[in-house]
């Protein structure tokens, strides 16, 4: 088995990737995030341009006006679905990064446990060691004052 001081070394080097794989994953979450609110964005805009497109009761729709209006339209649902496929890239992404940290994060897990492990071997076999050193004290002991 490894060495502690081998494994310290070891467990400080996966808890640097670990912090790493944790900080890219919290960026591609944020960027998510980011994308989220401009696809909302995109769609408030669309939902209040359609609102101010509202004819008034004495106003009428011209041909020329509407079609416009039906292109600008064609070009804000584009931008959504544009945005909706990029949405959908960066879930993959951040979900691809989750499962990086997590595969980092249990890594460093198991490499603890194992210091852990050897820690309590080290402090088992000092204990079995000190009462060893007991016993025999005890025994010479006893038996010295047998003697006497």
């Amino acid at each position: 088995m490894a060495n502690i001081k081998q494994l310290t070394i070891v467990l400080s080097m996966a808890n640097k990737k670990e912090q790493e794989a944790l900080k890219v994953y919290s960026e591609a979450e944020q960027q998510l995030t980011q994308l989220k609110q401009q696809m909302e964005s995109l769609t408030q805009y669309k939902a209040d341009y359609l609102l101010q497109m509202k004819p008034e009761n004495s106003q009428q729709v011209t041909a020329v006006k509407l079609i416009r209006l039906q292109g600008f339209l064609a070009k804000i649902d584009q931008s959504i679905f544009q945005q909706r496929d990029v949405i959908a890239k960066a879930s993959l992404a951040v979900d691809a990064r989750r499962k990086l940290w997590a595969k980092a994060k249990q890594y460093c897990d198991s490499i603890t446990f194992l210091i852990d492990k050897q820690h309590n071997e080290v402090a088992l076999k000092e204990d079995k060691q000190q009462q060893k050193l007991s016993d025999e004290f005890a025994m010479m002991s006893y038996h010295r004052k047998q003697r006497q």
